[in-house]
């Protein structure tokens, strides 16, 4: 299969037509592109699979992965893992520079069967610009090229999983605000100013989030604060700065929090997304 032009990765037309990953004989097939549109549009017409694995990568912009029976908000600095044979589809909104990168499964046989989504260190990002940036024809088993794949596998088994986003309320005006909210850095509204902006009733978001999401939109925002927690910590501000800015009382008040999801302190997730970061 020839070269491609990254433009058609804004038609899902032609995508289906003149793109097959499996039809590409090399262990990685680097795709490198932005996608431009005027609405929310799915990359293909429909769901589908591919015997090879898929790294996804968003540089900026925000966009979904649909797998059967679940959605996961793909999110700037977040890589998604999907394995080979799983049925998906990856929305984009509005203008997203992205990155994918084909991996087969039967190359690399350590790579994982389950979906995962990870935190992209400054260094992680750096190899997959590279790698994206190469020809489907490079020949990874040698030279340059074979320790940059090699350094992408490690980077993936011992980067920091990030939590996966809760499932959205299906209310299109709803998703669209606390997503904004959140693509902007600000910590979300409580329940009652989602109420008085809205014009509902705070039972009534109440009962839409549980039948929505399966849970109460507190427990919702709380794990929306997490991921917030977690994207700050990719920059220099300090643990306090962090506390302060997502709303805590005290610091020590934001380490207790994110230890019950994390299990581990906020500055040893920073270390072990980037080893040269410091608190």
């Amino acid at each position: 299969m020839p070269e491609i032009c990254a433009h058609i990765f804004n038609n899902a037309e032609l995508l289906n037509q003149h793109f097959d990953p499996d039809a590409i004989d090399a262990p990685i097939v680097p795709v490198y592109a932005s996608f431009s549109n005027q609405t929310t549009s799915s990359l293909r017409s429909k769901m589908h699979r591919h015997h090879k694995g898929q790294l996804v990568y968003a540089k900026s912009g925000t966009g979904e992965i649909q797998l059967e029976g679940y959605s996961h908000v793909l999110l700037p600095n977040q890589m998604v893992w999907i394995p080979g044979g799983v049925m998906h589809q990856v929305i984009l909104n509005h203008e997203v520079n992205f990155r994918a990168i084909y991996l087969d499964h039967t190359r690399f046989p350590q790579l994982s069967i389950q979906f995962d989504t990870f935190f992209v260190s400054p260094l992680l990002a750096e190899v997959i610009e590279t790698i994206c940036s190469s020809s489907f024809h490079t020949d990874w088993m040698a030279g340059t090229e074979f320790h940059l794949q090699s350094i992408l596998i490690k980077e993936m088994h011992r980067s920091a999983t990030t939590p996966q986003w809760p499932a959205f309320p299906k209310d299109k005006r709803l998703r669209d605000y606390l997503l904004k909210y959140y693509e902007q850095g600000h910590m979300l509204p409580r329940l009652n100013e989602l109420a008085v902006h809205f014009g509902a009733s705070e039972r009534t978001l109440y009962r839409m989030f549980v039948q929505d999401t399966g849970m109460s939109y507190q427990k919702w925002r709380q794990r929306v604060r997490l991921i917030l927690a977690i994207d700050m910590l990719a920059t220099s501000k300090s643990i306090t700065e962090i506390a302060h800015h997502l709303e805590f009382s005290t610091t020590s008040a934001f380490i207790t929090f994110f230890k019950s999801y994390q299990n581990i302190t906020p500055n040893k997730y920073r270390i072990l997304s980037d080893p040269k970061a410091t608190s």
